[in-house]
């Protein structure tokens, strides 16, 4: 009897059937299926809001959510959750979804209701007729509507949505009562910040059954003698109350609250001081941030405290309390009057990682130079006080240490070379001397050893296992070479060595730092030209960079900045708000540089992402200003002062429509300054002084407000603001713009192209005549419609 024999070949074609046919089961079984009449009600939606307006300058991560939806497929509705069973939509999440125009108050989406989550915050909407009517949709449990520019009060049928847990009208200008939300017993959080509430906080508010969370920063609350009457009975955890206008009398009722964990109160824009003693109670509090507020009497009487905020207080001697605080994980008593010695107990705090000391008038440590070696310590701000001596020696756990802005002496301590979590080092502003150790190249992502007496060479061992971010060794007296292992920082953003005595050539090979955004040379000694046809410069992220004060030579091709840098050559979106470099850091540290920008030197503390400057003056560069800077659509600055640069200014330069600072002094520019530069509407300061320059000033309210140094010294500049007139005495004082006079080549090229043009004008006049003689008055008839 023969057995039955199965080939290897099928058996694997039938697995493999079952295994797509199982995908597609469990697809199907897993994909929602949307009722039709949900998706018409969504189309519907989508019909109403025909034009979807975007502003990506201010938000650039908006996206055109309701522009994927299709009725054919599922998986378009972009933002929008189906219940499995019903098909009914549950969820809407339209945030930042580039609505503009009117929501009214028949719109198909008040149609949605078994809808739970709603979001429509960051759209545009033209009225806010609608609020009222989401009153209706009562099976609401989470409701966003922050940053829309709602104005009025809150519609009185939000006391319908007996659901909701999670409400936020945060960032709109909301006023009045806050009645119509007292009665949502399972609202457990809200955020009504970034308002314009003003009169009392009642009781009722804090006191709402669900309630854990609420937010009311930046409003213009008071508190009367109401607020004394809140009872025990609330759940509130987390209650931010900063930017008001609240007094020490808050506090009393506030101690009621026996569940506070977490109490912001900074900035309360009055007088009255607070007197935060441990009798008030507040047994339970974790976190407390009285930042910004005068203080008259202080002692939490909190056990549980980890998180403590007194900067700008006026304290001006230390709280003893803060040794019986034997949680406490964070202390920031910045910017007060503290003066003297830090007392040695704060370092036995058994919990304490993070301590910000900075902007006080402290000298000294009470103690051994060793007290920090075994403390719990993590993050530490010395910054801006009053030390002298030598650095203390600090924790092998450190990760972060700022002391820029002291007295500090002597050699940075070999000691430094233990740490093996060290992100941060921050010792710009001191009076350290010595040579920089080399460890410290292979332990910091952010080294910064500006303005101290530092000698020696930069460590030249960087390798590739470094992640070293930021390095700013500026105005020290550092000599010899860029150190060429700088390219294994595969992740360095901003280098900076201004005011060294650094002898060397041009640092072409930099571009290969895939993510360099500052590259600072000025001020030392680099020479030789800036432009190798074997080095072809493409910096992929570079948007400052300044050489100037060097002895750079040579000249530049025409095409020198076609490949230079993506930021520079795009124009970036603007964003909502401003970001600077070092923001997106765990930890305070921003890099910073000086910047000659519209004629003056100045210091930016903070750089902005998004700004852009080459200053490549008081140098030996000459020959012709490369056009392709008009390719630099974001530039802001540009300083080509004090070099040997030739030829024309370029009219393509009207290009550079983000441009607010011009400088070409000092150069050997001739010709006319290009017309088109007064189309320039952000330009804010241009000096084009002692050049060879000749003609009309170009007339328009940026330039003409310019003073007559900043067109001086030229060959033969005429108009305002300088005296000279282009057109004589006898001329109108605002003389109309008259067209230039042909030369004798261009009337010869002018005739011959009127000589070419007058024989086939003649011969096609005597054939279109002939044809209406022919035809008479038939073919006018049809031609003209008469």
């Amino acid at each position: 009897m023969a057995k039955p024999c199965f080939h290897v070949s099928s058996i694997s074609s039938f697995l493999c059937c079952l295994f797509v046919s199982g995908f597609f089961v469990n697809t199907l079984v897993s994909l929602p299926f949307p009722s039709s009449d949900q998706i018409d009600i969504l189309m519907a939606f989508k019909n109403e809001f025909p034009i979807l307006k975007c502003d990506f300058r201010k938000w650039p991560f908006s996206k055109q959510k309701t522009k994927s939806w299709t009725s054919k497929e599922v998986r378009s509705f972009d933002g929008v959750e189906f219940d499995n069973e019903t098909g009914v939509v549950t969820k809407l999440d339209l945030y930042d979804a580039c609505l503009s125009g009117s929501l009214s108050a028949n719109s198909s989406l008040f149609r949605l209701h078994h809808i739970r989550y709603l979001d429509l915050s960051f759209n545009y909407f033209d009225s806010f007729s609608f609020l009222p009517r989401l009153g209706k949709l009562t099976k609401l449990e989470v409701l966003y509507l922050f940053d829309m520019g709602v104005t009025g009060e809150i519609p009185s049928s939000f006391s319908s949505l007996n659901r909701l847990t999670d409400l936020d009208l945060s960032d709109n200008e909301l006023i009045g009562s806050f009645s119509p939300l007292l009665n949502l017993s399972k609202l457990s959080s809200l955020d009504l910040s970034y308002n314009l509430f003003s009169g009392y906080v009642p009781c009722s508010l804090l006191t709402m059954p669900s309630l854990i969370g609420l937010d009311l920063r930046q409003n213009q609350l008071i508190d009367t003698l109401e607020t004394m009457n809140c009872s025990s009975s609330s759940k509130l955890e987390t209650l931010y109350l900063r930017n008001n206008r609240l007094s020490g009398r808050i506090l009393e009722p506030l101690t009621k609250l026996t569940n506070l964990q977490v109490l912001y109160l900074s900035f309360q824009n009055t007088t009255d001081p607070i007197n935060f003693i441990s009798s008030l109670g507040f047994k339970s509090l974790e976190s407390l941030d009285l930042i910004g507020n005068a203080i008259s009497r202080l002692n939490t009487g909190s056990p549980n405290l980890k998180e403590l905020y007194l900067d700008n207080c006026g304290i001006n001697e230390f709280p003893t309390f803060i040794k019986d605080l034997q949680k406490l994980e964070v202390l920031s008593i910045g910017n007060n009057r503290l003066k003297g010695e830090v007392p040695k107990w704060l370092w036995s705090l058994p919990c304490l990682k993070e301590v910000s000391l900075s902007n006080n008038s402290l000298d000294s440590f009470e103690g051994s130079p060793k007290m920090l070696l075994n403390s719990s310590l993590k993050t530490l701000y010395l910054r801006s006080n009053a030390f002298q001596g030598s650095l203390p020696i600090i924790s092998p756990m450190m990760m972060v240490m700022d002391a820029s802005n002291n007295s500090f002496t002597g050699d940075i301590p070999l000691s430094s070379c233990n740490q093996s979590h060290l992100f941060l080092l921050n010792l710009a502003h001191n009076h350290f001397s010595g040579s920089i150790p080399q460890c410290l190249s292979k332990l910091t992502q952010h080294l910064d050893l500006r303005n101290n007496n530092l000698t020696g060479r930069l460590p030249d061992i960087y390798d590739k296992s470094i992640s070293q971010k930021s390095l700013d060794v500026s105005y020290n007296q550092i000599t010899g070479k860029l150190p060429r292992s700088l390219t294994n920082c595969t992740e360095l953003e901003y280098l900076n060595v201004e005011g060294n005595r650094i002898t060397d050539t041009f640092p072409f090979w930099l571009k290969e730092l895939p993510y360099l955004k500052v590259m600072v040379l000025r001020s030392n000694k680099f020479h030789g030209p800036i432009y190798s046809p074997q080095h072809p410069l493409s910096f992929p992220q570079l948007r400052m960079v300044d050489i100037s004060h060097n002895q750079f030579n040579g000249s530049l091709p025409r095409d020198y900045f076609v490949n230079w840098s993506i930021p520079l050559i795009s124009v970036t979106q603007e964003r909502r708000e401003p970001f600077y470099m070092g923001e997106d850091l765990l930890y305070v540290f921003y890099p910073s540089m000086y910047l000659r920008n519209k004629g003056i030197n100045m210091e930016l503390e903070k750089i902005l992402d998004t700004y852009t400057a080459i200053d490549f003056s008081e140098n030996k560069l000459g020959g012709q200003i490369p056009e392709s800077i008009s390719l630099l659509k974001s530039l802001v600055v540009l300083n080509l002062s004090n070099n040997d640069f030739t030829g024309h200014i370029p009219s393509s330069w009207a290009n550079l429509t983000r441009l607010e600072s011009l400088d070409l002094s000092q150069n050997q520019l001739s010709g006319k300054i290009p017309q088109e530069l007064a189309t320039l509407s952000f330009l804010e300061y241009i000096n084009v002084s002692h050049n060879k320059l000749t003609g009309q000033i170009p007339q328009s309210t940026q330039i003409g407000g310019q003073p007559k140094s900043s067109f001086e010294g030229n060959l033969n500049l005429c108009g305002p603001p300088l005296e000279k007139s282009c057109f004589g005495e006898k001329a109108p004082s605002t003389p109309e713009v008259q067209e230039p006079e042909p030369s004798e080549k261009e009337q010869v090229l002018n005739w011959k192209a009127a000589a070419i043009g007058y024989g086939p004008g003649v011969l096609f006049g005597l054939a279109i005549g002939q044809v209406f003689y022919s035809y008479k008055p038939v073919l006018f008839y049809k031609l003209f419609r008469l």
